[in-house]
């Protein structure tokens, strides 16, 4: 009898409990995209950071190619193609010229890649 009553006791201060807790509205995140970056989660477009603290732009996929200009670490670039040269390197072609794959990490939209971006500062 005793153990009867000790669970039913226990029973009436835990259910009602779990009932209030349950029945409680919870907020909903509400996620904003930046809409300054349109392609920002196309699954068909890479964005790469840039994680040398600078690198040039090359004209070409060659390292003797024509500086065309210069990026820094943190930096996020989209990717419009991607080459081999002749010794196997991969290289990376962006809207200012070519960037090796050894100063730049890959992401398959661009949240990850400004997640990453912050982990650098």
């Amino acid at each position: 009898m005793k153990k009867f009553f000790l669970i039913f006791t226990c029973l009436s201060f835990i259910l009602p409990l779990f009932f209030i807790t349950s029945c409680k509205k919870n907020k909903e995140d509400v996620i904003v995209f930046d809409s300054e970056y349109p392609l920002a989660l196309a699954p068909d477009v890479e964005w790469a950071l840039v994680t040398d603290p600078y690198a040039a732009y090359r004209s070409s996929t060659e390292w003797n190619g024509q500086i065309t200009g210069h990026c820094r670490r943190g930096e996020i670039l989209q990717v419009f193609s991607k080459s081999m040269d002749q010794d196997n390197n991969v290289w990376y072609k962006f809207e200012q010229g070519w960037l090796p794959q050894k100063c730049i990490k890959i992401y398959t939209n661009r949240y990850k890649a400004q997640t990453a971006a912050e982990s650098l500062k």
